[in-house]
């Protein structure tokens, strides 16, 4: 064959495959408020693997945080932002700090504090719709996004794109369990939010479990009800509600493993893909200078990091102090903290400290790969603790807020680590968890025992996303995907008519037979 007739061949050949591709991409949107660093990151994976998997996918961040301005997380995908979008989200924030500064949010801050959370964000956002018009105009094949800000759904509502995928960034949430008709018994599904329990509960843990669902399902109906008051009003007095715009999503990605987490009952809608890019970042390594910090120690090294939000320097003092008494009394092992680069404070704290440094900033996943590394002091964020679960290192966790409880607890019930409330802090309190779960050897066997499991389940999380994101894009699922009960009133769901009927009757016919034994008496 001729030279010039095979490089024409392979320039159709080319062209053919440049051709498939083209049609079988897809413009998808992933849209992530800059609630905190680790959600934008988590979002960032997400259009990143898209992006790689041959899509043309945006990830677009509304700038809710200051602090985050700078940050677009995603290194492949297309980052769209809105600048200036919101004041109150930064100075809420700093209210909430002051409100958990203690113990977790409880029932009554929840309905005054949290109900009002996001409204003014929401019609902050709402004010900046002409600005993303280009969303609008761009005809977006599928949209991804999260369910955290109850304003999300309805703003994603008015960008008209066919397909809806929910990106739950915790375990299946109440109220997601509850607009999508999924069964949940509190008598052994704990609930997601401030909630310290697992799933083998007390009589009173389970009194306990049924107050936190109901207060989840309460507090986020009255979020739904006003972000869906603020839509009917400068929007359309006849705009769906936040629970109908949910229920019609064509699929929900969990932000969990199963390996680790509760098992509980759920529809084909909910895929668990935890755990993005496991194993990436292999060649990561830690800067020499950290990387010498946590080679120190005669038995180890020891990781504290309590999330971007929640710095050292804001604990409350006793906290600190039970942690620095930690660190004094375990001196063969070195303390690696991490706080903010300006957190003066923190350092003449632990100055005279000789087994502990600081660090502002780490690679978490070189970390958790460290040899050295024996122990993972965190906030038990579901990210952090997801990475940690495997690479095989116990953990003691403080949570501060959110599913963080639950993560907690749910490692103790995983036998690997152990949990301490905030509120229950003295000052030998961190020396008696950290001492345990350093010297116990079942905490480490057991982690690692999860470790394996999580690094040998037949399917990886990124197959699992792409396969099913170019399921959903191809077919219509909702007719094969939405369970019956979705239709069902909570009467029927609870089966209160049949009760209710099973009462009547057997009411009657005890009235009929004593009248009838009635009878037989007097005669």
């Amino acid at each position: 064959m001729h030279y010039s007739q095979m490089r024409w061949m392979f320039f159709c050949l080319t062209a053919l495959l440049h051709g498939s591709f083209i049609v079988n991409a897809a413009k998808i949107l992933v849209y992530c408020p800059s609630i905190s660093k680790s959600h934008v990151l988590l979002c960032s994976k997400y259009a990143d693997l898209l992006h790689n998997a041959g899509h043309d996918t945006v990830l677009f961040i509304p700038s809710y945080s200051k602090l985050l301005d700078n940050y677009d997380g995603a290194k492949h995908a297309k980052v769209w932002r809105l600048h200036n979008v919101t004041e109150a989200y930064d100075t809420k924030l700093g209210t909430l700090a002051n409100v958990m500064e203690n113990s977790h949010i409880g029932f009554i801050d929840r309905l005054t504090f949290d109900a009002d959370f996001w409204i003014d964000m929401c019609a902050d956002l709402l004010g900046k719709l002409p600005e993303m018009q280009h969303i609008i105009d761009y005809k977006f094949d599928l949209v991804i996004y999260n369910e955290i800000d109850p304003c999300t759904p309805a703003i994603v509502r008015l960008f008209n794109i066919p397909k809806t995928v929910l990106l739950s960034s915790e375990a299946i949430m109440d109220k997601v369990a509850w607009n999508l008709g999924l069964p949940t018994l509190p008598s052994y599904v704990p609930s997601v939010e401030e909630n310290p329990n697992h799933d083998r509960m007390s009589f009173f843990e389970r009194m306990s479990n049924v107050y936190k669902f109901f207060q989840s399902i309460v507090v986020h109906y009255l979020q739904d009800i006003h972000v869906l008051n603020l839509f009917r009003k400068e929007v359309s007095s006849d705009f769906p509600s936040i629970a109908e715009i949910i229920r019609n999503v064509s699929l929900v990605l969990v932000n969990t493993d199963e390996i680790f987490d509760l098992p509980r009952s759920y529809s084909s809608k909910f895929v668990y893909v935890g755990m993005l890019e496991a194993g990436k970042d292999e060649n990561v390594t830690l800067p020499k200078k950290q990387d010498d910090y946590f080679k120190k120690g005669k038995s180890g090294s020891v990781f504290v990091s309590f999330g971007t939000v929640t710095p050292f320097r804001s604990l409350p003092e006793r906290i600190q102090l039970s942690i620095l008494n930690a660190i004094q009394k375990l001196p063969d092992y070195h303390f690696v903290v991490k706080t903010t680069a300006d957190d003066e404070s923190s350092a003449q704290f632990f100055s005279t400290v000789q087994n502990v440094d600081l660090v502002d900033w780490v690679p978490q996943k070189a970390v958790l790969r460290h040899a050295n590394l024996k122990l993972f002091v965190s906030h038990g964020g579901m990210n952090s603790v997801l990475e940690t679960m495997y690479y095989g290192v116990p953990m003691v966790i403080m949570p501060v807020f959110t599913d963080q409880f639950r993560n907690g607890r749910n490692v103790e019930r995983r036998g690997a680590g152990k949990m301490v409330l905030r509120e229950t802090v003295v000052k030998e309190t961190f020396f008696d968890a950290i001492h345990s779960v350093l010297e116990e050897k079942s905490y480490s066997s057991s982690v690692k025992r999860i470790s394996h499991l999580m690094k040998n389940k037949p399917f990886t999380s990124e197959e699992r996303v792409t396969k099913w994101i170019d399921f959903v894009l191809k077919y219509e699922t909702s007719e094969h995907f939405d369970l019956e009960s979705n239709n069902l009133s909570i009467i029927e769901h609870n089966h209160l008519d049949l009760f209710f009927y099973l009462c009547i009757i057997s009411l009657l016919n005890f009235v009929v037979y004593r009248k009838i034994f009635k009878r037989k008496s007097q005669s």
